[in-house]
């Protein structure tokens, strides 16, 4: 009876991650088509001029390069990203020896040439995140808040404090 029990169990946890994992297909589709509608016009990676693809990643959605050298992140996605810092900063605090000022000189010498907000037309400007848990993590930034273009080595980083704080998969 036990035997049964447990298969049981196991036929209830498989069908509620099935159910889980198309909530979530059908959230990052919902994504993608918002974003789609939104840059209709092509926006060129800054650093290889290919044309940004809509992306979920993590259940936040950007415009992402091929190439992997980044991706454009609209206000709302920063704003998903800073609350899941903040988070996972709570669960796992980090530490870091980086100074901010470095972080940001790195980013104006990396994009001389400047790169436009695709909402506005303003040239992004290197800027730090100040947020809770986003200590060390820096983008390059539209004035008008539209949102900020970020380097694969930040999405990285990002990726790894938030995987960290998840903890080893179940």
């Amino acid at each position: 009876m036990s035997d049964e029990k447990d298969r049981l169990g196991d036929k209830l946890h498989q069908a509620e991650a099935a159910r889980e994992n198309q909530w979530a297909h059908q959230r990052d589709e919902e994504i993608l088509e918002k974003l789609r509608r939104k840059y209709i016009k092509a926006i060129p990676c800054p650093q290889c001029g290919q044309k940004l693809d809509a992306r979920v990643a993590i259940g936040v959605g950007g415009m992402a390069c091929p190439s992997r050298h980044g991706a454009w992140a609209d206000r709302e996605a920063l704003e998903q990203l800073r609350a899941r810092l903040e988070n996972a900063a709570a669960i796992h605090p980090v530490s870091l020896g980086e100074k901010v000022l470095d972080i940001v000189e790195e980013l104006r010498h990396k994009h001389r040439k400047g790169i436009d907000c695709p909402d506005c037309g303003t040239q992004l400007a290197a800027q730090a995140a100040l947020a809770p848990g986003s200590a060390g993590l820096a983008g390059m930034a539209c004035p008008n808040g539209h949102g900020a273009w970020i380097d694969q080595g930040m999405l990285a980083e990002i990726r790894k404090r938030l995987d960290t704080a998840a903890g080893p998969p179940r």
